[in-house]
């Protein structure tokens, strides 16, 4: 190791002396500088390889058959020097950097046909390239026969609203049978699997309608104390009615104007009608118990009535809780259309219903607005209030014998 060390270091002295003579490079030098010479022209090379002129690619990628982006589709860009890909966003939106050489663009998405195309400039590609669905999966929602319009359709991880005619199609499914699922407000959740594939049919979903609220009768209560106000127009003709009813037991007492000293009064009492005239209780037979009854219905009816409104034509959205009868309620408000004596109507109400104990799901008030869709064929206006469901408060309206 000592000789060799010692014959470098005099081979390097002899160098430095030739060349501070002026004298030529040894052998060795010469070879040195042309193998520098080499890897500095080999590095130049790779540096440009390495800076490729690339052009910028913006387009999208959409349904031939409805328009709508395709997302995730996979753009491939080649050429005798490889590849390159891109992917489209939620939107069918693709955008990126590829090399400037590539000559074919290759499209595909799960559930279309791929695409293909020559590629002579990048910076001239279309602004957007189709894709024919493979299959297409379709149906209708029904309920009772009809269509249902708005209906929220779920297929695998997609969402459509059925239209007017109840239909809804989905694209862009690869070839199997899927679980869906329908809803629509007022009705009872549908499950359906739909088939994905060639000739496969059209799928029908039917939902149940059901009640637009739970409500329970007013009239299972033992006893009640409501105040009620409603005013009617129907064809030119005018009812109304400003008072109370107070129910306990089979007794019914209705009366308008002053609790104490009625304008007008009927009540059944141990089955028998009577009519208040000139200060006082008057058997007046059937005739008296039969109006009263009527007028308690009608009460009664007006508190029930959002329970038979069909949830295909009202919606309803929970407003703040209300303090009623000495307990939190709920409070929803609704609106929509239904049919009365042949009358389109449109209505608006808001319902306060109990929560707890003996009023739990029972109306206690409601406010009602409802106009026919003609000019004021049609015109009901009512506010009905429980005020009380005490038994002993409501008999001691009754008048003593």
């Amino acid at each position: 190791m000592m000789k060799r060390t010692t014959f470098h270091r005099a081979e390097a002295y002899l160098a430095l002396n030739q060349r501070a003579r002026g004298e030529a490079p040894l052998a060795w030098e010469k070879s040195a500088r042309g193998l520098a010479l080499g890897l500095a022209l080999l590095l130049v090379i790779f540096s440009l390889a390495g800076c490729a002129r690339r052009n910028a690619v913006s387009l999208r990628i959409v349904s031939a058959y409805s328009g709508k982006g395709v997302a995730n589709a996979t753009l491939t860009f080649t050429s005798s020097s490889g590849s390159e890909t891109l992917s489209s966003d939620a939107t069918g939106t693709v955008s990126g950097q590829v090399q400037a050489d590539r000559t074919q663009m290759g499209v595909e998405a799960t559930g279309y046909q791929k695409a293909f195309m020559q590629v002579a400039d990048l910076t001239k590609l279309p602004t957007t390239v189709q894709l024919t669905p493979l299959f297409l999966g379709a149906g209708t929602v029904v309920s009772g026969g009809q269509p249902i319009a708005g209906a929220s359709v779920t297929v695998w991880n997609t969402t459509t609203t059925t239209g007017s005619d109840g239909t809804f199609t989905f694209e862009g499914l690869a070839e199997g049978t899927y679980a869906g699922r329908a809803t629509k407000q007022g009705f009872a959740d549908a499950t359906f699997d739909l088939v994905i594939g060639k000739n496969a049919k059209a799928v029908k979903v039917t939902l149940q309608e059901g009640q637009l609220l739970p409500l329970s009768s007013l009239a299972r209560l033992p006893a009640y104390e409501l105040t009620a106000s409603y005013h009617r127009t129907l064809g030119g003709e005018d009812k109304s009615f400003d008072g109370r009813v107070v129910k306990n037991e089979s007794d019914i007492l209705v009366m308008s104007g002053d609790p104490v000293n009625p304008t007008a009064s009927l009540m059944v009492r141990g089955g028998t009608g009577y009519v208040f005239d000139s200060g006082a209780y008057t058997a007046s037979g059937e005739t008296a118990a039969a109006a009263a009854h009527i007028l308690q219905e009608s009460c009664e009816g007006l508190l029930g009535l959002p329970a038979t409104f069909s949830p295909r034509f009202f919606t309803i959205e929970k407003q703040p809780p209300a303090q009623l009868l000495g307990q939190t309620c709920d409070v929803w408000s609704m609106t929509g259309r239904f049919m009365f004596e042949g009358e389109a109507v449109t209505a608006t109400a808001t319902v306060t219903v109990g929560t707890t104990g003996a009023l739990a799901n029972i109306p206690v008030k409601i406010v009602l607005n409802a106009r026919s869709q003609s000019f004021f064929d049609f015109v009901y206006d009512a506010v009905v209030e429980v005020v009380s469901v005490d038994q002993a408060q409501a008999a001691a309206r009754f008048p003593a014998q």
